[in-house]
């Protein structure tokens, strides 16, 4: 029992903040941020502190008010661990945490196999749309390893360009870097959909499906609105919350997009498209196609040769 007291107490005073061999830590000065938040091109997402702790034993944090930044931790290797809301959570390789400010939060690696993590802290006007795509209580997200790389490649952009200054083109630079990052990272990581986030939306991946593979077909609000097993008006609210288009606009979006490509590659008539995205009236499609593309079916294939 006194070794594993002993081992417990070494273990309380060897955690550590930073401080690991092979590590990367950028923070932004304060007062440069405060510079920084007023540029055009920077103040929609900005980059406080970014890094890379290699097996970082020991490493723990602990931030009873939270951070007043975005906090995002990806998981390359090894494990760690987090607790939020009197909850503990695992986090393995190819997992991201993501903490939302001011939440209050505990951290750090595995004992026996230390995590390895790519990190960074976030502002900016458009940061708090990102935590908010993650279902209520969820802080962790599983990460696709050829996302995975993707986004290694860009937290090592982000390191190169702040080798040697803190000067604005490199901010610039940064800040470009870290929305393609968030972007991977949200949307273009298979085993994440931004869509799933409530119980009452989980058919919209669905409906999504539904909608492409009808194009040919007039379907009504209702008939979407069926197809999701929600009311007309529920259905509305929620596809317009999670796709930001209303049912309908979204449906003829669709159809156009496949105009345009038929456009391009095929030799159909516009009458023969018009059939086949589901209009019967070939005038009132290229009216549809003219309103969303700002050309006509005829004029868009002209410029597509």
């Amino acid at each position: 029992m006194r070794n594993v007291t002993s081992k417990l107490d070494t273990m309380a005073t060897i955690r550590k903040r930073e401080g690991f061999e092979g590590q990367i830590m950028y923070v932004i000065p304060r007062p440069m941020l405060k510079k920084f938040a007023q540029h055009v091109l920077i103040h929609q997402l900005i980059a406080t502190d970014i890094g890379w702790y290699p097996k970082a034993r020991y490493h723990y944090r602990e931030r009873p008010s939270g951070a007043p930044e975005h906090i995002l931790i990806l998981c390359i290797d090894g494990q760690g661990w987090c607790e939020i809301d009197g909850k503990r959570e695992v986090v393995d390789a190819n997992q991201a945490l993501v903490i939302p400010r001011n939440t209050p939060h505990i951290y750090g690696a595995s004992d026996d196999a230390p995590w390895s993590i790519h990190w960074a802290h976030f502002m900016g006007t458009v940061s708090d749309y990102f935590p908010h795509l993650l279902p209520d209580g969820v802080y962790t997200m599983a990460v696709a390893p050829d996302t995975i790389e993707v986004l290694e490649r860009l937290f090592h952009e982000c390191y190169g360009a702040f080798l040697g200054s803190f000067a604005w083109q490199r901010m610039v630079h940064v800040t470009q870097t870290l929305h393609c990052l968030l972007g991977n990272l949200f949307f273009n990581n298979s085993l994440f959909s931004p869509i799933l986030r409530t119980s009452q939306s989980r058919n919209l991946d669905r409906t999504l499906d539904y909608l492409s593979d009808n194009l040919d077909q007039p379907l009504s609000l209702q008939d979407m609105a069926d197809q999701a097993n929600l009311s007309k008006s529920h259905f509305s609210r929620v596809f317009k919350d999670q796709i930001g288009f209303s049912p309908t606009d979204y449906f003829i979006h669709l159809k156009v997009q496949h105009a345009a490509m038929l456009l391009s590659f095929t030799d159909k008539t516009v009458r023969e498209i018009s059939f086949e995205v589901g209009y019967q009236d070939p005038y009132y499609f290229s009216r549809v196609f003219k309103n969303i593309i700002g050309l006509s079916p005829t004029d868009f294939r002209k410029h597509s040769e």
